[in-house]
């Protein structure tokens, strides 16, 4: 079954999906479209194709596209390949897949089924990136002004976000460990990239069983933009604002409430507390021939 967002990309999920259903029939697959009305649906969908037997559903979309397939296939026999179509696609970046058509759809079809894990916050489920601080309100302001230019869209929300930046004052639970910190971001990563390639845990792996937590403490604006260029490749973590810890819970306690996101989507707490834990369960991805680790 393909999952298709139809607002994904700008409309990219739609001009792209003939010729998505032209290779997957060349490779003797006979796809299930199902284009969705609104984002929940991707869920609903993917949960009762689960039920009803089905052992590959694609997400056709971006980030939020993926999230919410995925949500309804956690813990079941069904693995989620991706068809990439946002203007991030960072969870794709994590399956080692060529990112041209034919290898996409060849691997949606015969890649190897891994277990990814899965993440929890408030009891919401997430699969790649969850962040708290400066990197939300970027993907706010990302949101409202339209990502459809990809990484430049995310730098010119990084410029916006910059003139009015002010750090958080937060306390933090790191499993066992007990922080008090003024910061610019927390960044909970399964995976490593974010905002459309930042590698803010670089060193994460999606198979064993924790969170690369990444925390960036407040700095002045000149050390902000000169740190920030240096997470496309990972190479903030050797600056000494920045720390990197490993862990299965997390808990972020604030005096306001925080703005944080998730897969493209973004929110804010309602009461300045957040809880983030290691699901016990797993999600099935197919990805390519080379696990990341």
């Amino acid at each position: 079954m393909l999952i298709v967002n139809p607002a994904g990309g700008g409309g990219k999920t739609i001009d792209l999906l003939p010729d998505v259903e032209r290779k997957l029939i060349s490779l003797k697959a006979l796809p299930d479209i199902r284009i969705t009305e609104n984002p929940e649906q991707a869920t609903e969908l993917a949960s009762q194709a689960s039920r009803c037997g089905y052992k590959r559903i694609a997400a056709v979309g971006g980030d939020g596209t993926v999230n919410m397939v995925a949500a309804g296939l956690i813990g079941t026999e069904t693995a989620m390949a991706v068809i990439p179509a946002g203007s991030g696609n960072d969870f794709f970046r994590m399956l080692n897949i060529k990112n041209n058509l034919d290898d996409i759809c060849k691997t949606a079809i015969t890649g190897e089924i891994s277990l990814f894990d899965v993440g929890l916050f408030n009891d919401r489920p997430f699969f790649n990136m969850l962040g708290v601080g400066f990197d939300a309100q970027v993907a706010m302001e990302a949101n409202k002004k339209g990502k459809n230019l990809g990484l430049l869209s995310y730098l010119l929300a990084v410029y916006s976000v910059l003139k009015k930046y002010q750090p958080y004052s937060v306390k933090l639970r790191i499993d066992s460990l007990e922080l008090a910190q003024e910061i610019l971001l927390v960044a909970v990563g399964i995976g490593r990239s974010t905002g459309s390639g930042f590698l803010l845990t670089p060193q994460a792996s999606v198979d064993d069983g924790k969170f690369d937590v990444c925390v960036a403490r407040s700095a002045s604006r000149r050390r902000i933009i000169t740190i920030l260029p240096k997470a496309l490749k990972g190479n903030h973590i050797r600056e000494p604002e920045v720390t990197i810890y490993r862990c299965k819970q997390l808990e972020i306690f604030a005096d306001q409430p925080l703005p944080i996101h998730y897969e493209g989507e973004t929110s804010t707490t309602t009461n300045g507390k957040l809880s983030i834990k290691m699901s016990r369960r797993k999600l099935k991805v197919v990805s390519g021939v080379k696990k990341d680790k």
